[in-house]
């Protein structure tokens, strides 16, 4: 057998004997025949077996002892009963034990604070003082009592199960007898806001998108190397020091591994038209900070199933968008979509979403390196940050306008650069009163309009809730906004 660098082991000044909590070779192995026995004891951290065992296909008692944690103080114990047991059974004489012990390398007992008020508090009814002095002792607690209706505890050694004052309130209870735990109406004293009222929950998320036909999925948080550097290579990479297998080897920065991986194993089995979502969190570096929970999604195949009012038609970055939408606006908040580039998207159906100037996801088709790459058919993807689209509006009543509403329809040449989400954000920027609603109906590039440019046409929904507006009134809000697009598009009025 091979052993790996970071393997820690016991050796004698020829080789290695053992593998360090887990198995000895045989070269140190107890025989019939055997007429003098070196017993060994130590104690090793759970961190430091942790996994070797499984490492290198191993299973054995002293490996899941020494994962689950043993008690410090035992090593020399163990070996004096030990000695007992071979001298009783075999016969023999003990020699002298050479011990070695380095005391600021073993853990410390750290002493745990806790009152009788955080006891009652957890457990929701009161303890009597004496009982649970009563019980500490029973446990082999070393306790001293404050001044103050608390104790200062420090657990023995062999209790490493042990270390905050939730630990001890366990052992109360289990002493107690949870059966015996009275039944409590919990209360709250609660003040929400309007802004916490109009917080959107993971479960709304969920429900818009199961009702435009997808599918929630849950996958992994491991991906293999070859996805990351795929999907997402720009990202931190964040390694598994003890990975499941070399496909789970790196936490995920994007939630389109898991779910491209779906889409694949769905298309092999014969289901080409799907839609799939998940929520989970995503990984830029170890600490909390760097956990960021996101909504992701991944459409392929036809819009509808087949059917014979209408032929087959295939989803397209629009389908994606119309979903994306769809979660935006239940935060109602000022959302956009700028033309970009990303390494797993194709260029020219790609675009960053941004709340205000802040990006907070992607969505675009699956790049055709990436479909060829992973033999897949033509897929589009989205990805949120959740917590960028969780704040909505507090709901409030608007009654509706019984007065007609007018459409009035413009037609405007702009740089080829320009998008229309920026006219329409631009219009709806003016804020004009009884305009309800922007629309784009019809993009023309060709014949009579100058190269580099582009005729874009917008329908204009007026609606007021006091009066009929009069065509004046109508034409003078549309020159407003034409003079506004020219102003700061340098448009022109086709």
């Amino acid at each position: 057998m091979t052993l790996s660098e970071d393997t820690l082991v016991i050796a004698d000044e020829k080789s290695a004997i053992a593998i360090a909590g887990v198995i000895g070779g045989m070269g140190s192995s107890t025989l019939e025949s055997s007429t003098e026995i070196l017993l060994e004891a130590a104690f090793f951290e759970p961190v430091a077996i942790s996994g070797v065992a499984r490492s290198y296909g191993l299973h054995t008692e002293a490996s899941l002892r020494f994962e689950r944690g043993v008690d410090f103080n035992m090593a020399g114990y163990a070996m004096e009963r030990a000695t007992e047991l071979v001298l009783e059974i075999c016969g023999g004489a003990a020699s002298e034990i050479n011990e070695t012990v380095d005391s600021k390398s073993l853990p410390t007992l750290e002493p745990i604070n806790i009152s009788i008020e955080k006891i009652s508090k957890v457990l929701g009814f009161d303890l009597d003082p004496s009982w649970v002095e009563s019980k500490f002792k029973f446990l082999d607690f070393d306790f001293k009592k404050n001044k103050d209706d608390s104790w200062t505890i420090t657990p023995p050694s062999f209790r490493f199960d042990i270390r905050i004052p939730a630990d001890i309130i366990e052992e109360l209870a289990r002493l107690y007898g949870y059966d015996k735990i009275p039944v409590q109406r919990l209360s709250i004293d609660a003040n929400i806001s309007n802004a916490a009222q109009a917080k959107i929950s993971s479960n709304e998320l969920s429900n818009a998108l199961v009702n435009r036909g997808y599918q929630e999925v849950i996958t992994y948080s491991f991906i293999s190397n070859e996805m990351h550097d795929l999907v997402d290579p720009d990202s931190k990479k964040i390694l598994l020091q003890n990975p499941i297998s070399d496909d789970m080897a790196i936490m995920r920065s994007s939630l389109w591994p898991g779910l491209i991986e779906s889409a694949k194993s769905n298309i092999r089995r014969g289901h080409h038209n799907l839609r799939f979502f998940e929520l989970g969190l995503c990984f830029s570096g170890i600490e909390v900070e760097g956990q960021i929970q996101k909504i992701a999604g991944i459409i392929s195949g036809n819009r509808h199933n087949s059917q014979w009012a209408g032929g087959d038609r295939e989803v397209d970055f629009f389908d994606a968008k119309s979903d994306v939408e769809a979660l935006l606006n239940l935060s109602k908040k000022d959302f956009k979509f700028e033309a970009a580039e990303h390494p797993a998207l194709q260029m020219g159906q790609t675009a960053k979403i941004l709340k205000g100037n802040d990006q907070i996801g992607w969505i675009g088709a699956m790049s055709p390196k990436l479909q060829k790459k992973l033999s897949m058919p033509k897929a589009f993807l989205f990805e949120l940050t959740q917590s960028e689209i969780e704040q909505g509006e507090t709901p409030s009543y608007e009654s509706f306008s019984s007065f007609q509403a007018s459409q009035r329809d413009i037609a405007i040449v702009v740089s080829q650069e320009i998008s229309s989400d920026e006219l329409i954000h631009s219009i709806e920027s003016l804020k004009q009163n009884d305009l309800i609603d922007v629309n784009l109906f019809d993009v023309y590039e060709g014949e009579h309009i100058e190269q580099g440019s582009k005729s874009v046409a917008l329908n204009l929904t007026y609606q007021s809730k006091e009066v009929t507006l009069t065509d004046d009134q109508l034409a003078e809000k549309v020159s407003k906004i034409v003079g506004h697009l020219e102003s700061k598009f340098s448009a022109k009025l086709r």
